[in-house]
């Protein structure tokens, strides 16, 4: 039903007339968002992780009290003593901020929480999971309704919602909230590429991993090789998928998704190399 309620308000929202919607404002230089708006496309549509992590340490460079900027560098690195000081740092500031940037600034750094505590192997990582997608749902759903151009808060908030309810919900939820245009965002159409896969849907699968390559039109960009890699893999064709993982991980050694779905494939070739044993003893 809440679901549901989600739906009917979106439908609501997006078929009466309405004034241009207005711009998400973060309080920092524009030197600084420059740099941070440059690393969302380059994480999101490239799938270019080195580069954004450049990018977003650019952005503190230039202002070093941009909370956002320093909770998007803590959900990138990997560096988990990095990450452990930057959560502390904006714990100790957040105050400062208010609005509806406070609203993202308690998602990030709820999921940053997360990954610290999962890094350290925290039993109360599950838990911290759990309390971030809650929040991420109640504040990104705000954020999207009111700033609706903002297409990267949208990426994510799909994706809470895939997290949370799957991947049937997550793509009726992107087709209700994104324009046409915002559909052939790169990053959304290798999202539903891979949802389609999930559910099995290979016809619509390859034919928006193509799309996005169409739409990407650069060899050099890592996303569109770990897509096709993401969707071989569910369709079964290990040959395929190692390919274009390996690939990606080649462009970009930093790029998470194309690191672990690598590791995943090579695992099942390798399982499926293992001959099988008859049971006679």
């Amino acid at each position: 039903m809440k679901y549901l309620l989600l739906l009917y308000i979106s439908i609501a929202l997006y078929s009466c007339d309405s004034p241009e919607p207005p711009n998400f404002e973060l309080s920092a230089t524009s030197k600084a968002l420059e740099h941070y708006k440059q690393g969302w496309v380059q994480i999101m549509d490239e799938g270019h992780y080195a580069k954004a992590e450049a990018s977003y340490q650019k952005a503190l460079a230039y202002d070093p009290d941009f909370l956002i900027g320093k909770s998007v560098l803590a959900r990138l690195t990997l560096d988990l003593k990095e990450r452990l000081a930057m959560y502390k740092e904006i714990q100790a500031q957040k105050h400062k901020t208010d609005g509806d940037e406070r609203l993202v600034l308690d998602v990030y750094t709820a999921l940053v929480n997360y990954t610290n505590l999962r890094d350290q192997k925290s039993s109360d990582a599950d838990l911290a999971l759990q309390k971030a997608l809650v929040i991420a749902e109640n504040n990104l759903r705000k954020i999207v309704h009111k700033y609706p151009d903002e297409i990267y808060l949208k990426a994510e908030y799909i994706e809470i919602l895939n997290s949370l309810y799957g991947a049937k919900q997550a793509l009726d939820s992107l087709d209700v909230l994104t324009t046409a245009a915002q559909k052939d965002n790169p990053f959304l159409l290798g999202f539903s590429a891979s949802r389609h896969a999930e559910l099995k849907v290979f016809d619509i699968a390859i034919q928006q991993a193509n799309r996005l390559k169409i739409v990407v039109n650069d060899s050099a960009v890592p996303k569109t090789y770990a897509i096709l890699a993401d969707v071989y893999f569910q369709m079964g064709n290990l040959k395929l998928a190692k390919s274009n993982a390996d690939s990606a991980n080649k462009l970009d050694g930093k790029n998470l998704d194309a690191s672990r779905l690598k590791r995943k494939i090579e695992k099942a070739i390798k399982e499926q190399r293992q001959p099988i044993s008859s049971g006679i003893k």
